[in-house]
């Protein structure tokens, strides 16, 4: 009843049984059916390019999994669309915990719906969200803590309301009972990680989509190519459905953002970050045409090394299936890659007015500086008591600390220099 009930009713179920027919047809070319999920142990590409090694432990840890929140009609689409691609063997326990809680999800949702369902599809949108754009490890996470703390003028999507999309409107207020799903600080570096610091929404539109994002790529990245890369913007005629539920997922999403957030009166704005959203600045311009822009870049040698210790340190508590080495670097390649194109190729799109580019080095060596510069653009209030707040915040991680990282060898140099020649060029980092 409650499959049933949740399936007609909840938005968070993005496509009808026919639907999910319909998907499973479209995709079926592209999926095939994934036999072995071995380790080839090659050193090399085929162009000669050295290969990383990446980890893919965590296999039994019930912490940091980005589909811990998605409810049973949407785990049911997922494994529908993608079912062929899990590795059942050897990520059962993974499988059967992602099962257990999407059982409770789902009935949560539910109820969700039934107490907030009318007020959310009521709420309001402010015309103008700000996006932070910009590859993961180019410092967005850095630059939406920032500006989350005007909370006079924006909200933002939390850590909790990220992880748990279907019922946070039901379970915001005893948030802290799901402490124990996120570890103290992020596997990857050393910055805080609690269930209200700001979070990617796109985690959330993932799950309440049934998977119809691009970051399904992390937890199956050897589906990446074939299938995930598709849906960083949604152009192809073949992810027109995908993007349907896309949309709808995430629209949703952001009303019930601004009913939970801002009493859905549109009185603030939302101010989002997900890296992917990068490639995505035609299709949001569509959405919202009076949207701002903050993009960040950073020496593309660093990006490479941090997102090769993102992907070595916290992927593994997500995979559904055993990637060799090469779909992970592959990944972090071709996202790269992709997400520079179609920013670069986009951008003048963008109102005057409403973008502004800014180096890495520039937010991290005087944040406070480098937000005043982003009011002043922008036209923005409230730069004073903009201002001590980042000067507070500054003083209070005075020790924090980035990641060393070991340099890159030669080989791997002549690598990211000639797989990202674009971005070294546009950005002077020659």
């Amino acid at each position: 009843l409650s499959l049933s009930v949740s399936l007609s009713l909840s938005p968070f179920a993005v496509e009808e049984a026919a639907g999910k027919l319909k998907a499973k047809a479209d995709f079926s070319a592209a999926m095939g059916t994934a036999q072995t999920f071995a380790r080839s142990g090659d050193r090399r590409t085929s162009d000669g390019d050295p290969i990383r090694d990446y980890g893919v432990g965590h296999v039994f840890s019930l912490r940091n999994n980005a589909l811990c929140g998605i409810s049973l009609p949407a785990w049911i689409a997922l494994l529908w669309r993608y079912g062929d691609w899990i590795e059942l063997s050897r990520y059962w326990f993974r499988f059967l915990f992602i099962t257990f809680m999407a059982v409770i999800n789902g009935i949560l949702g539910l109820l969700d719906w039934i107490f907030f369902g009318a007020a959310i599809v009521r709420a309001k949108l402010h015309p103008s969200p700000v996006f932070i754009l910009g590859h993961p490890r180019t410092g967005t996470t850095l630059m939406h803590n920032l500006l989350s703390m005007d909370t006079d003028q924006f909200f933002f999507c939390t850590t909790f309301q990220a992880g748990f999309p279907s019922a946070f409107a039901l379970l915001h207020r005893i948030s802290w009972l799901f402490s124990g799903f996120v570890d103290p600080q992020r596997p990857m570096d050393n910055m805080v990680l609690n269930l209200s610091l700001p979070m990617e929404e796109e985690l959330a539109t993932n799950m309440l989509s049934g998977g119809l994002s691009q970051y399904m790529s992390i937890f199956l990245p050897r589906a990446f190519k074939p299938i995930f890369r598709h849906f960083t913007n949604y152009e192809e005629p073949s992810t027109a459905q995908a993007f349907r539920g896309w949309r709808q997922s995430f629209m949703f999403l952001l009303k019930k953002l601004s009913y939970v957030n801002d009493g859905g009166s549109a009185k603030r704005r939302v101010l989002l970050k997900s890296p992917v959203h990068t490639g995505r600045v035609r299709l949001l311009l569509q959405l919202f045409p009076n949207a701002q822009f903050i993009y960040l870049h950073r020496d593309p040698y660093r990006v490479y090394q941090s997102a090769s210790n993102m992907a070595n340190k916290a992927f593994p508590y997500m995979y559904l299936h055993t990637p060799d080495n090469i779909d992970i670097q592959e990944f972090i390649l071709t996202q790269y890659e992709d997400l520079h194109a179609l920013y670069v190729r986009d951008r003048k799109l963008i109102p005057k007015g409403n973008l502004i580019e800014m180096a890495f080095s520039e937010l991290t060596e005087d944040p406070q500086k480098a937000v005043e510069r982003i009011y002043k653009h922008f036209r923005w209030g409230n730069l004073a008591k903009m201002s001590s707040k980042v000067a507070a915040y500054q003083a209070a991680n005075q020790g924090f600390k980035k990641n060393n990282f070991d340099g890159l060898s030669s080989e791997e140099k002549k690598m990211v220099r000639r797989r990202w020649a674009a971005a070294f060029k546009e950005f002077g980092y020659e």
